[in-house]
């Protein structure tokens, strides 16, 4: 039996060319100086903090043609996010009479447009407090800055992730094998493949991309990407996508929905997303999360439904915003109406203070946690 083709340029350049867009080009322009009057003190150091580590732990001459090239790239970034925007939430999401607000907020303040829509900043009380909050192109930087490097890193490698869990008896799914460039990791080599569900994902990588679910039907595994692979084939074919994509792949068994989140069983995994913050006198606690609803077909939840979570109950709610609003009326429209809150969730909320813990060099973490028949996972 022939293997399917592993050959993906086009998507994987495609994958790479919006990873380039969302990371660097719309990384908002690498100087700030608040608005006047001035906002909240505390966040605006917190704001001037992102910019003045911008490109940190490189040579002067790169930071410099770093800041330079942002600065180059962020305004057509802004227009193409007005355009994206608009083309998937429709004109009433982005009135064309906002856009000259929403463009000088870019410009002006570092605000993308779909947190100035989102959060309606062209109110005059909301643009006057502009300066109170950071925004998600700074969020994650002032994550880098106060987050110290650690060795291994069980954040960034997920290979490092699944050794912490196991060292710290975390629930986590198990890595059946993993496949490198040059071939199999040692540890992983008597391990069989065949007889279940399979989901691979990328050793390094985020939001899904590279991730592929193989289904077991007793005659061979059926690829969400297209074909058939025989019972003594997976491995080869695993190992030709590693060599093709020079990544390494990880292999773990496909986890199923809990019953009681009322989706799809075998779909894509309802995930969870919560933040934990250690505190000076290393105290862990959450501070906010929010949970996907995988699309129908989908193997990922991203992108999909939208629901945030009181990280004191678990209970769900409706974004605030009229655009998350719109994901939670498609899932309450379409999925079931009988869920307002998460199952195990002290249990989840439990794991992911002790993973922290695990992880002294972190102050902020977002941990991803799956609700599965066997419990919460992270």
């Amino acid at each position: 039996m022939a293997l399917p083709r592993t050959d993906r340029t086009p998507a994987t350049l495609r994958g790479r060319w919006w990873a380039l867009y969302y990371r660097r080009c719309l990384a908002g322009f690498p100087w700030y100086w608040p608005s006047r009057p001035p906002g909240r003190e505390p966040m605006a150091q917190a704001r001037r903090l992102v910019r003045q580590h911008f490109g940190a732990g490189h040579p002067p001459a790169l930071r410099a043609l770093a800041r330079v090239m942002t600065a180059l790239a962020g305004p057509p970034a802004v227009l193409l996010n007005l355009w994206l925007i608009r083309r998937g939430r429709g004109p009433e999401a982005v009135p064309t009479g906002r856009m000259p607000g929403a463009i000088r907020a870019a410009l002006r303040h570092n605000v993308l447009p779909g947190e100035y829509y989102a959060y309606e900043l062209w109110q005059p009380d909301r643009a006057a407090s502009v300066d109170d909050f950071l925004y998600s192109n700074e969020a994650s930087r002032l994550f880098k800055v106060l987050n110290r490097p650690a060795q291994p890193d069980p954040i960034g490698d997920k290979l490092a992730f699944y050794e912490m869990c196991k060292a710290h008896g975390l629930p986590t799914p198990a890595v059946l094998a993993a496949f490198a460039p040059n071939g199999l990791l040692p540890e992983f080599e008597a391990v069989a493949l065949s007889g279940r569900d399979l989901f691979v994902k990328p050793r390094l990588g985020m939001s899904g991309l590279g991730s592929e679910r193989l289904r077991w039907d007793k005659s061979g595994y059926v690829t969400n990407r297209g074909g058939r692979i025989a019972p003594g084939d997976v491995g080869r074919y695993l190992a030709a996508r590693a060599r093709d994509e020079q990544r390494t792949l990880l292999v773990q068994p496909a986890c199923a929905n809990h019953p009681s989140l009322r989706v799809e069983i075998d779909g894509a995994l309802a995930t969870a997303r919560l933040v934990t913050g250690r505190s000076t006198n290393g105290d862990v606690a959450p501070l906010f999360g929010f949970i996907y609803f995988g699309k129908p077909r989908s193997i990922t939840s991203q992108h999909g439904s939208l629901a945030l979570i009181d990280p004191a109950s678990g209970r769900l709610a409706p974004p605030p915003d009229r655009a998350g609003a719109r994901h939670w009326r498609h899932w309450s429209d379409h999925g079931p109406r009988d869920v307002d809150s998460l199952p195990d969730w002290d249990t989840a909320v439990r794991h992911a203070t002790a993973a922290h813990k695990a992880c002294p060099n972190f102050v902020f973490i977002g941990w991803d946690l799956a609700f599965t028949d066997q419990g919460p996972m992270l």
